[in-house]
């Protein structure tokens, strides 16, 4: 059904520079989201991309911006869908011609108005960076005093989040970071809305499961970040577990734990999950492992072993392989928790007599969120210019401040890639030696190696010297007015 669905053939619309041209394709998009058609972008299918790309036009009292935003969509395997979402279907033509009519527009406009100020733009990695473990260095809480004082947009973006939320990150930081610096003893470092954890885009894109069963992993507290972000029918995976005992034969829920009664005849596997959403780390890899892989081959795992026809997204929030804590080296991460599911799933379906291909198929359903993910990044962009609209400033280069190459630069070149073919604003990637990388190792191409948080705030504080002053003569200018 999904191939019979109407189309539009983007090649004959003409788009005038006019925003009377931009409204009719308004228009045109309401009509293609009544659609179900397929995506047109592709991606690796290994990614979020790979699941489809949908886009959103709103109207602002400033004319027509693009407002990107990524989901899950319908999966071109009839077995796999996981929702009855729509989609409005774009290309890179027709994004491109969007926005060369917005950047005339706003041309214009900043001609009329003399031009505005711009400022470059940071987003800091935490861990490694702004702390070792639980130990947060003053070095930090300076760089950031430094950044708040230039008015220069930032946020904060982690591959971690440890189940907490937005704002209770944000909380426990501000503390942290004024416990190590006396002349910060008042001080608002971050807020919520300047946090992106690793599973902070699960809000927004995975919108269209918040009504669904999903199966939630991570540590205990994760299911109320989870349910604050509207997911009504969360369960947790100790709860599962705990419903269902006798999967783990090695674990506390199935031999030792005190509040799981072990009632088989009365068991029921009405779950149905329609997805799993690893928010954090499992707390037992081996309960992770096999659970999970029981819950992809099967609705209801105790009566049918393998369902052949079913398929649903395991969606992770974190691809990093190694992070920093206060251990002298590296610990594995979430990556290895993935990696080490792909095997044992991928051995357990060739012994369930699967073909080769239709485990190439299932594994598409591994779907990353996380550094170095451009949908991550598109998260981290979209952030930094909400904050830059507070001050009433462009951004003029982006920067990504991280220790850990793979993820952190990776993104960073990701970024700058797609800004290089989109004509945008360039993205740099800036190391510091505080976290995973170590002098000797790979840096994947990083526009500058520092020593610590401190010294990439003053290299970017430098470099832009002269758009800084500019803003402060601006504000003087006004001031006098």
């Amino acid at each position: 059904e999904a191939d019979k669905s109407p189309t539009i053939d983007w090649t004959n619309m003409k788009i005038c520079r006019q925003w009377g041209g931009a409204m009719m394709v308004f228009i045109a998009l309401t009509f293609a989201k009544k659609t179900d058609s397929r995506v047109l972008r592709a991606g690796s299918t290994r990614t979020v991309a790979s699941h489809g790309i949908w886009k959103n036009l709103r109207r602002t009292s400033n004319g027509i911006r693009n407002n990107f935003h990524r989901t899950l969509q319908r999966s071109p395997f009839k077995s796999r869908s996981i929702s009855g979402t729509h989609s409005l279907v774009f290309n890179d033509d027709l994004e491109m011609q969007l926005s060369q009519i917005i950047k005339e527009r706003k041309l214009r406009r900043d001609e009329k108005s003399g031009g505005r100020a711009s400022l470059p733009a940071v987003a800091f990695d935490i861990d490694g960076v702004f702390k070792m473990g639980g130990q947060y260095s003053a070095a930090g809480a300076e760089a950031l005093r430094k950044v708040v004082d230039a008015e220069i947009p930032y946020v904060l973006v982690t591959n971690g989040g440890g189940g907490r939320t937005e704002e209770q990150y944000a909380n426990e930081m501000n503390k942290k970071l004024q416990a190590v610096d006396e002349k910060s003893a008042d001080m608002e470092f971050v807020t919520g809305d300047q946090m992106i954890l690793s599973y902070t885009p699960f809000d927004s894109d995975l919108s269209h499961l918040k009504n669904e069963p999903v199966l939630i992993v991570g540590s205990p507290r994760i299911l109320e970040a989870a349910v604050n972000y509207g997911f009504t029918k969360a369960m947790h995976l100790s709860e599962y577990t705990c419903r269902h005992p006798t999967m783990n034969p090695f674990g506390k829920s199935g031999l030792e734990k005190d509040d799981c009664v072990i009632n088989l005849a009365r068991e029921e596997w009405n779950e149905d999950f329609k997805a799993i959403l690893v928010f954090t780390d499992p707390v037992d890899f081996f309960e992770g492992i096999q659970v999970l892989t029981d819950v992809l081959l099967s609705s209801k795992p105790g009566k049918v072993e393998f369902e052949p026809e079913r398929r649903i997204p395991i969606v992770f929030s974190n691809p990093d392989l190694l992070w920093k804590t206060q251990y002298p080296h590296a610990r594995f991460g979430q990556g290895a928790f993935r990696l080490a599911l792909e095997v044992c799933y991928k051995a357990r379906l060739q012994n369930l007599g699967a073909s080769e291909k239709e485990i190439e198929n299932r594994l598409r359903d591994f779907v990353q969120y996380g550094k170095p993910e451009i949908a991550q990044f598109l998260h981290t962009k979209r952030a930094l210019i909400k904050q830059a609209a507070k001050t009433g400033c462009d951004i003029s280069h982006y920067y990504m401040v991280g220790d850990n190459p793979m993820s952190d630069i990776q993104g960073a070149i990701n970024m700058d890639e797609r800004a290089r073919s989109k004509d945008e604003k360039r993205w740099s990637g800036l190391l510091v030696r505080t976290g995973v990388y170590k002098d000797g190792d790979n840096d994947l191409g990083a526009t500058k190696i520092v020593d610590n948080v401190l010294d990439s705030v003053d290299h970017i504080l430098d470099a832009h010297k002269e758009e800084l002053q500019k803003l402060k003569e601006q504000k003087a200018t006004k001031t006098v007015a």
